[in-house]
């Protein structure tokens, strides 16, 4: 396994551009820093650096600090993969293989551009007594993740960290060290995500697949819809790292107070996506998942479409009939 510089060794190769920086990406440019401080972002396998070039745009610079299994392929793969999609909801960049020279030895980078918004957790915070606008951030979730359906194609860490509002109202995600795209089919599912957000076998899951996203989309439209409807949860979760549902609610949903409260709520599409929420927890893998816009059909309704439909197709029904029996939409409305 590859060793990774630590955290400090980044921040002092950042300090120090004459001797470090190795890359025309970066050549010329530097860090921001609060007085002697540099700004920086950390999450589990990667420091992220705000950094500017003179003439060009705020963009951001990212360094591993972990494996990740075969990060130059994947970033790579999902780099070209991006640039041909042009996806309003990823941001563009690209990887840079030694760049940064660190302790003797050259180090990869990729540059981002840059996101002006807040985090998931920080717009429902701003927001949370306004209810329209959760509500609308849910549909635009729920818009944005039929979008990676169509794509097939997974980020694969769906989180409030990786998840951006921009100043425009836009959903953005970022950070995608365990997306899933066609060109990576196969690779080792390293990175598992946040517990609050992630299926129990997810940890037992092997290769990346389209499916990756599925439990995790439920969970953070779920929440949305709650947060929408009961504002007062709020403050319990904010300062967590889970958005609403913990690891323990999924272990244990028959003792779970939350889910117990929640299946019992007057908001009749919150009760039936916490049955169904149960149901989805009792499944061995993921592979095994339902996706977030099948798991919205209500199945009376697909019933009344269906039948709808089969009287229409009926050989011997006209539309001079219809209009002759203004019984016939009573008949189909009885299903």
């Amino acid at each position: 396994m590859a060793l990774y510089p630590s955290r400090s060794d980044y921040v002092t190769a950042m300090k120090n551009p004459n001797v470090s920086f190795r890359s025309n990406e970066l050549k010329g440019g530097k860090i921001f820093q609060k007085g002697s401080r540099v700004i920086q972002y950390s999450g589990g396998y990667s420091i992220v650096f705000p950094f500017n070039k003179s003439n060009t745009k705020k963009v951001a610079v990212r360094c591993w600090i972990a494996d990740i299994g075969d990060g130059r392929r994947r970033s790579q793969a999902i780099s070209s993969f991006l640039d041909k999609i042009n996806c309003q909801y990823f941001v563009k960049f690209k990887y840079i293989d030694k760049a940064l020279l660190i302790n003797g030895i050259l180090h990869p980078i990729v540059i981002m551009d840059w996101v002006d918004g807040q985090t998931l957790k920080n717009y429902i915070n701003q927001n949370i007594h306004n209810p329209g606008a959760i509500f609308e951030l849910a549909e635009k979730f729920k818009e944005m993740v039929l979008h990676f359906h169509k794509l097939n194609i997974a980020h694969g860490d769906l989180q409030h960290g990786n998840i951006m509002i921009t100043n425009m109202g836009q959903l953005v995600v970022i950070d995608y060290d365990s997306m899933f795209i066609e060109a990576l089919d196969g690779m080792d599912d390293t990175i598992k995500g946040l517990a609050g957000y992630q299926h129990p076998s997810r940890s037992a899951n092997k290769q990346i697949n389209p499916k990756l996203d599925f439990f995790a989309e439920l969970i953070i439209y779920l929440s949305l819809l709650t947060y929408a409807d009961k504002p007062e949860l709020w403050n319990d979760y904010f300062d967590t790292e889970d958005l609403l549902f913990s690891k323990e609610d999924y272990l244990n949903p028959e003792k779970s107070k939350l889910i117990a409260d929640l299946v019992k709520s007057p908001n009749k599409k919150i009760a039936d996506l916490v049955v169904k929420l149960k149901i989805e927890l009792g499944k061995r893998s993921i592979t095994e998942l339902i996706p977030l816009d099948e798991l919205l059909v209500d199945k009376l309704e697909r019933t009344k479409d269906d039948i709808s439909k089969k009287w229409d197709n009926q050989p011997n029904v006209t539309k001079a009939n219809n209009h002759s029996n203004p019984d016939s939409s009573t008949i189909i409305n009885k299903f």
